[in-house]
């Protein structure tokens, strides 16, 4: 279990938590006891659309299609 944020190199490292492929981000949450968790690509993408539009609805979809691009180009 990791308390500690990766570094970038250590992220590169790692394989995603949820689907296997090599990680690009890291996530940590409450309910998950705080465990660092390290995130690919597009499993990091999948995740903030889910959050952000539970947070804030359909308001920000220009904001998610700029981070898809950014982050999946």
């Amino acid at each position: 279990m990791r308390r500690k944020p990766y570094t970038e190199a250590g992220i590169r490292r790692r394989p995603c938590t949820r689907c296997g492929r090599p990680a690009h981000a890291q996530w940590q949450i409450c309910a998950d006891d705080r465990v660092y968790r390290t995130l690919c690509a597009s499993c990091d993408v999948e995740l903030n659309e889910m959050v952000v539009r539970w947070v804030w609805g359909d308001a920000r979809e220009d904001d998610l299609r700029r981070y898809r691009e950014r982050v999946l180009a």
